[in-house]
């Protein structure tokens, strides 16, 4: 499982970016679908350095929750900076099953599948680590509205480079269409719109192309000088931007429940 951002120092700064400003998509999804039980057990699928293990914890009220990850880099930082007596981190990669934790009340997964080369294969599994009754719930993005000319040339890159690895940038319409077989039932699937501002946007995207420009298809596909164009723009609207409302995230949020 390969992921596009990779797991440096650098990427993990782009994931306390992502996790600022996507922090309000998730605790709402999380509070709205999870609020009829307390798990006892709630899982972090794809927790990068731990942050939405963290929100997960906070919000559900586990009495205990794990982040799982593949990248040993990225669970060594999460359990430096995010671990507590009710949160713990687990190297594994995630399109292998039996998970390490043993199956969980609630599972909770945000912009993984995107990145999965058979996203519905993963999903199948997920799903037979849902105790009965538990939920499996997916935050991923449906589409991105951008009005600015270099997030509509960034996210053009970003799409054509995830298609030519067989990935989906917007992978939510192909979730909100996937019907599970089995015991494990779809409860709820909404997009919610999450407005960002210019900065944010500006400085997630000019985190993102250090880890993905020197890829050969990106190099093979587009000059070297609108790379660096894009790059030099995109890291000066992270500096000096005060602009709204030219970039809008539409995430799908599916809550799947086992009977």
């Amino acid at each position: 499982m390969a992921y596009l951002f990779k797991d440096t120092d650098l990427a993990a700064r782009r994931l306390r970016v992502l996790a600022e400003v996507f922090e309000p998509a998730s605790r709402a999804f999380l509070r709205d679908v999870a609020v009829n039980e307390r798990p006892t057990l709630a899982l972090d699928l794809g927790c990068g350095p731990g942050y939405t293990t963290r929100l997960v914890a906070e919000v559900t009220g586990c009495e205990q929750a794990f982040g799982m990850d593949a990248s040993e880099h990225f669970v060594a930082r999460a359990t430096a900076e995010n671990a507590s007596k009710h949160i713990s981190f687990v190297r594994h990669d995630l399109t292998q099953i039996p998970f390490p934790t043993g199956s969980g009340d609630l599972l909770f997964c945000r912009m993984l599948l995107t990145h999965l080369q058979d996203p519905l294969t993963a999903l199948k599994r997920w799903g037979t680590q849902v105790r009965t009754h538990g939920l499996l719930l997916l935050d991923e993005v449906e589409w991105i509205r951008a009005d600015h000319v270099m997030f509509q040339t960034y996210l053009g890159m970003v799409a054509a480079l995830l298609e030519q690895q067989v990935n989906q940038l917007y992978i939510g319409p192909v979730l909100d269409q996937y019907q599970p077989c089995g015991d494990l039932k779809r409860q709820a699937s909404r997009v919610y719109q999450l407005p960002v501002s210019t900065r944010q946007a500006a400085t997630l995207f000019s985190l993102n192309i250090p880890s993905w420009k020197s890829q050969p298809f990106i190099q093979a596909t587009y000059p070297p000088e609108m790379i660096e164009w894009l790059e030099r723009e995109l890291r000066e609207m992270a500096e000096h931007a005060t602009g709204e409302g030219e970039i809008t995230w539409g995430m799908r949020q599916v809550a799947y429940q086992r009977f």
